[in-house]
């Protein structure tokens, strides 16, 4: 049986009326669609260009902690190279005759700024040259007032004096020379093994 023409009209128009609105929420779903896709390449975009710039700098720390680490075991070998060079110069020297003149020589300074009486300590091997001293301090005035002792702590030479009227102490050691010249002599093996390429690379 043919529907009457007005239900016939409403169906067709509720069925347009219909598809219309999927047609709209197809588009509208595929707009939706795209902004998402679009907002998440851009958050992937940005989050590998974050993870390259954290990368960089991450990589950047690690090389130089690298370098840092490199430069502090070249000091370390530095110290022990210095170390050993001085040991070894410390050992030539006092086999040289002019140890005895620097020895005598410091004393000499010291007694002519004290007025009463000395006590020298030397390093045990250098008591061999206790008469010379004695000699120095008798030319001062001082013979009857010196005493000359044994001192263990002096590892590599040069004397200690103290002054027994106000309790100064000259430090002639060659240790207290080294100490005092240290930065000087790093300086300048520093500059040597720079210009040779050892260290610093």
């Amino acid at each position: 049986m043919k529907k009457p023409p007005l239900e016939e009209s409403i169906r067709k128009e509720s069925e347009e009326a219909i598809y219309a609105i999927r047609e709209k929420e197809t588009a509208e779903i595929k707009v939706l669609d795209e902004a998402c896709a679009v907002e998440i390449e851009n958050f992937r975009e940005k989050a590998e260009a974050e993870g390259r710039v954290k990368l960089e700098q991450e990589l950047s720390r690690l090389e130089s902690k690298g370098i840092l680490e490199r430069k502090k075991l070249n000091l370390c070998g530095l110290d022990d190279f210095m170390s050993r060079m001085v040991k070894e110069a410390v050992r030539i020297m006092r086999t040289d005759p002019r140890y005895k003149t620097f020895l005598l020589a410091r004393v000499r300074d010291a007694v002519g700024g004290i007025r009463a009486g000395i006590e020298v300590y030397l390093k045990k091997e250098d008591l061999v040259f206790k008469k010379e001293i004695m000699e120095i301090a008798k030319e001062a005035g001082r013979n009857s007032d010196a005493a000359i002792h044994e001192d263990s702590a002096i590892q590599w030479g040069g004397c200690t004096i103290r002054d027994e009227s106000n309790g100064r102490i000259f430090n002639n050691t060659i240790e207290r020379i080294y100490y005092r010249r240290s930065p000087t002599i790093r300086r300048e093996i520093m500059k040597m093994l720079n210009e040779k390429g050892v260290f610093f690379k």
